[in-house]
């Protein structure tokens, strides 16, 4: 379990519309879900690099700006928005 990061809020899996992640084992393998659908932790490796490349720490801090919308369409676009919803520090 220490492998895994706990978002700051849990994200239901409809606010995925286009991409069903838990169709997919791999990804659900990543991933601790509440009993309604909705993420509450997420595999560390899967999130860390997004983390650092998006700067979301600055984005926090208010000295970036956020993205406006999240495409999410595959895998990586689906854990680079989940990035943006932990803390790593």
């Amino acid at each position: 379990m220490d492998n895994f990061v706990w978002l700051e809020e849990p994200v239901h899996k409809n606010v995925f519309k286009k991409f069903k992640f838990y169709e997919d084992d791999a990804i659900l393998e990543a991933l601790k879900l509440s009993f309604d659908g909705s993420i509450m932790a997420v595999s560390r490796d899967k999130v860390e690099s997004h983390y650092k490349d998006q700067e979301v720490k600055m984005m926090k801090l208010g000295f970036k700006p956020y993205p406006k919308k999240f495409d999410v369409s595959d895998e990586e676009s689906f854990y680079r928005c989940l990035s943006h919803y932990i803390d790593l520090e």
